[in-house]
């Protein structure tokens, strides 16, 4: 049985491990008590905001950060907060220290006590300003692909070269990766245009499915579409990716009813810090170790994707995946 003095030393502990928790999140934290006074921020509030955490300890939290107009919402999330709902989700502006507005998203979640009472509340939110921001300029630059929905060259390029900017200041590795439809003319040629369409958009649908809602998924130009990915995790090395996108070719050209083989081919570059490659660079990069793959000797970083329609009477299979090609 521990004694007191053990029980309080393990209390410390976790105590001084959810502090540290709380300062290294990437989130903005700011929690406040059941009157609404601020009890404590963390570092990535106090960066986004420029506000200090030992000015704002005890100030009320409705009259200190959001603007007039967003107080209301925040009423309203609290009063639900205490009638038992678990979390209230916003997007609202905040009055960063020298006055002017960030756009915040995120939700009030409950801290409840023995009995269930309102005893504090977490806000946790990100900053979307840029983001938001970004997301208008593209809609009124209309830099979408009519045929597939994705991102066209000009909105890939606007939202790649920002990207690329931002790993350079982060740290964070990127890859580009390029990618096209194998004998695409002699599919225009053979079927008609329409199926030259359908295939265009089978192959979006397959490479957003394969590829995380953060990356970059554009259609550049003919049958080429190019993707700026995160490399934070393993998720993206080339066998990973042939095999998700296999899985996805394979899923969605089984019930398209196209009669012909699609073949997608890969080329992978990639951008580290502390290195300041170009755009321009690394699609001239991907597409180079792509087509070294059409067919002839093997890059490290290429990958070929292509399923076999099914026949009447049979089943798809996989015709060539990333292993390396042989000369013929």
């Amino acid at each position: 049985m521990r004694s007191p003095a053990q029980t309080r030393k393990t209390i410390e502990g976790e105590r001084d491990l959810l502090a540290a928790a709380l300062e290294a999140a990437d989130v903005l934290l700011v929690i406040f008590d059941d009157q609404g006074r601020i009890l404590r921020v963390n570092h990535a509030f106090e960066v986004a905001t420029g506000h200090r955490g030992g000015d704002l300890r005890g100030r009320d939290f409705l009259d200190t950060l959001p603007i007039p107009e967003a107080r209301e919402t925040f009423t309203d999330g609290i009063r639900s907060l205490r009638a038992g709902v678990a979390m209230f989700a916003f997007e609202n502006h905040w009055l960063k220290s020298g006055g002017e507005r960030l756009l915040a998203n995120g939700s009030l979640k409950a801290v409840r006590d023995s009995e269930g009472g309102l005893q504090s509340v977490i806000v946790a939110a990100s900053d979307v300003t840029q983001q938001r921001a970004t997301e208008g300029e593209l809609h009124a630059a209309a830099l979408r692909d009519d045929l597939t929905g994705l991102y066209n060259r000009r909105g890939f390029a606007l939202l790649a070269e920002r990207r690329l900017m931002e790993s350079r200041r982060s740290g964070a590795p990127q890859a580009l990766v390029f990618a096209d439809i194998d004998d695409f003319k002699a599919v225009n040629d053979a079927y008609g245009h329409d199926a030259g369409d359908r295939a265009l958009v089978l192959s979006a649908r397959a490479l957003t499915a394969t590829f995380r809602e953060a990356d970059i998924v554009a259609r550049i130009g003919g049958d080429e579409f190019a993707i700026v990915a995160d490399l934070g995790s393993d998720d993206h090395d080339v066998a990973a990716l042939s095999a998700r996108l296999e899985q996805q070719i394979a899923r969605l050209l089984a019930d398209s009813g196209l009669g012909f083989d699609l073949a997608l081919t890969l080329g992978v570059s990639y951008s580290r810090a502390p290195q300041a490659i170009s755009l321009d660079e690394l699609l001239r990069q991907a597409d180079e170790f792509m087509y070294e793959r059409k067919p002839g000797p093997a890059r490290a970083a290429t990958a070929r994707v292509v399923w076999r329609a099914a026949q009447p009477g049979g089943r798809g299979g996989v015709q060539d995946t990333d292993e390396p090609d042989t000369a013929s």
